[in-house]
């Protein structure tokens, strides 16, 4: 019989508050559950008990979680605070899935929001930026991929979901500067150029370095989405 060694994973506070997330893919909803039980913690990710146990006594103290037994089960469940800490953990740690395949469509999120919310309208900026997207105008900024689920739960933490809209544009005059926003950051890939339809664009940056593209116009839009 082959010897079979545990292998023992480093964890923290952090990444077990992130691990209910399990439970409410993709992002929070009323109905999630936010329950675990420590045995199904310990096979998933294959941590050390005394570790984990350690710092679920670090949580407990903190008022994030509480314990109880279900059957013979020992569980954790978040606390209200901990739902709250859980929340802020997840729009810092948030990234957008990057498809198979780009559509060589762009997202364009545009905003009006008043100035009595000028400090949600400021933490959706650096957030945006933060995430990877360009900022075209003072309240638009685009990004490549579908990323409407998470601006979505951006804007309803930050109470402004009212005065967001998300737009997908066909093409956005001068976009040679913002795919070489895209190519730098690896959130593009030059593969993702190779259609008719982009592929000039790719052949410009190859063979010139780096492409001085105009002035952005207002794009070409076809089709808006407004947040919940």
């Amino acid at each position: 019989m082959k010897k079979y060694q545990k292998e023992i994973v480093k964890i923290t506070s952090k990444e077990i508050l992130l691990s209910f997330l399990d439970l409410s893919v993709p992002f929070f909803h009323a109905s999630s559950i936010y329950r675990k039980s420590i045995g199904e913690y310990l096979f998933e990710r294959q941590c050390q008990r005394s570790e984990l146990l350690e710092r679920i006594r670090h949580l407990k103290k903190m008022g994030f979680i509480q314990t109880f037994v279900e059957g013979k089960e020992k569980c954790i469940e978040l606390t209200l605070k901990g739902i709250n800490r859980l929340k802020i953990l997840k729009i810092e740690t948030l990234k957008i899935s990057r498809p198979d395949k780009w559509d060589q469509k762009w997202r364009l999120v545009i905003f009006d929001i008043p100035d009595r919310f000028k400090t949600n309208r400021e933490q959706l900026r650096r957030k945006l930026l933060s995430i990877g997207f360009i900022k075209i105008q003072e309240s638009v900024y685009a990004y490549p991929f579908d990323c409407t689920a998470e601006i979505d739960f951006i804007a309803a933490e930050f109470k402004i979901s009212d005065y967001i809209l998300i737009f997908i544009a066909d093409a956005i005059r001068g976009e040679e500067k913002i795919i070489e926003h895209f190519l730098d950051l690896g959130i593009l890939e030059k593969t993702d150029l190779k259609s008719d339809s982009k592929k000039h664009i790719i052949d410009d940056v190859i063979k010139m370095g780096r492409y001085h593209a105009p002035a952005y116009n207002l794009p070409i839009l076809y089709y808006s989405q407004k947040l919940r």
